[in-house]
């Protein structure tokens, strides 16, 4: 990243968080990693995240009426009832404060969030007393809030990407945490579906198809490298339990070498 592109992120974050401390949030501090500012937000317990990214070129009166947005919103609901239906999955490395996660995949956890128009608030342990609710139940909650969404169109006959792009709502990536979710999509990519996530906003579905793969590792991990909001350079699919977990290779698979770079990439120092 070069640093003239550094400097505009840094001061847009010094900006957000002179705004918040104004506003009666003492504790805003800016993550360059994930270009965005973590804070605790007044009467909640649970951190918030703010990404930045969707800030970056705002008019300062744009910038006010978003903070403000996120000041109104920012909140976890203190019942049950209405905090259920806004609760999501994500997938992370890692995350603020202690919030309550699961293992998911190698390197990678299931975190529950409640969902807010313009920014997300990890669920803690000690929320769970609050509501009055068990461990299982949140996680299945925000898994059943995900929309499960499936292609429609006509079916491939060979093997084709199909890249899903959130917009802050579809939560695309979290999908991968759903049972057979993803070996849905074969007839819509042309074969047993791959995914890779690189980031939190990006998902790649295609076809087990090793050229075509092959690529589209070396972009999932240029994606993955450049990225402040990185998530795993590793390819995916469904076991026969319908379950996602790491493209197998095998020694003597042709990507094996490809698959074990990944996967090296990943635990040597994912950026969460």
């Amino acid at each position: 990243m070069g640093l003239l592109r550094r400097l505009v992120r840094a001061r847009l974050a010094a900006r957000v968080i002179r705004r918040l401390r104004r506003a009666g949030v003492p504790g805003a501090r800016y993550h360059r990693a994930g270009f965005e500012v973590r804070c605790t937000l007044p009467g909640d317990t649970e951190p918030t995240i703010l990404p930045l990214t969707p800030l970056l070129g705002r008019a300062r009166r744009e910038l006010d009426d978003y903070l403000a947005g996120v000041l109104r919103t920012g909140d976890v609901p203190e019942a049950w009832a209405d905090a259920a239906p806004r609760l999501r999955p994500v997938l992370r490395g890692g995350a603020p404060g202690a919030a309550l996660r699961r293992p998911a995949l190698p390197e990678l956890s299931e975190f529950v969030v409640v969902d807010h128009p313009e920014t997300i608030t990890y669920v803690t342990p000690a929320q769970l007393l609050t509501w009055g609710v068990s461990v299982d139940q949140v996680f299945a909650t925000a898994r059943a809030n995900l929309s499960g969404a499936v292609l429609h169109g006509t079916p491939a006959d060979k093997p084709v990407v199909v890249r899903f792009v959130d917009d802050g709502n579809a939560y695309w990536t979290s999908h991968l945490l759903l049972p057979g979710w993803l070996e849905r999509l074969a007839g819509q990519v042309g074969g047993r579906p791959v995914a890779f996530a690189p980031e939190r906003g990006t998902l790649l579905v295609t076809a087990d198809d090793i050229d075509l793969l092959r690529v589209l590792f070396e972009q999932a991990e240029e994606i993955y490298a450049r990225s402040p909001r990185s998530l795993t350079p590793m390819a995916y699919v469904s076991d026969p339990d319908g379950c996602t977990v790491p493209y197998p290779a095998p020694p003597d698979h042709p990507l094996h070498q490809v698959v074990a770079r990944a996967t090296r990439i990943l635990a040597e120092g994912h950026p969460g």
